[in-house]
């Protein structure tokens, strides 16, 4: 996938989120379901590799750039359900939405790194 592709598949999964949360009743189903740090976590882990695929750069540049737009769009997730009154935010979700970004971003930003090492012996050779 393109990295403009990756970016409009973040907004649009991003905006879907928003969406399934703001019908009365569903994060409350899916949160007993799977467990709502859990979906926090693996959400926007997924919304990260999208992010940090959709950027160029460095792959530092690029964590750093995905974690900050996570710490956003985390805090705006959090942001909307105040308006909501049959939801809350919570300081909590914000930090596993943080904590999925840091641990992804890294991993990704270390496989990159790798992977660009491993093709530049290749090239040597």
């Amino acid at each position: 996938m393109t990295p403009g592709r990756c970016l409009i598949a973040a907004l649009i999964f991003f905006t879907l989120m928003v969406a399934i949360g703001a019908i009365p009743g569903e994060a409350k189903i899916l949160s007993d379901a799977a467990g709502d740090k859990l979906l926090h976590f693996s959400a926007y882990a997924f919304l990260s590799c999208l992010v940090y695929s959709g950027l160029t750069g460095s792959p530092v540049s690029r964590a750093l750039r995905t974690q900050l737009a996570i710490v956003l769009l985390g805090g705006l997730d959090e942001a909307i359900q105040t308006f909501m009154p049959y939801r809350n935010a919570n300081v909590t979700d914000w930090a596993f939405d943080i904590a999925a970004a840091l641990l992804t971003t890294t991993a990704m930003a270390l496989l990159t790194r790798t992977r660009t090492m491993a093709k530049q012996r290749l090239d040597r050779h």
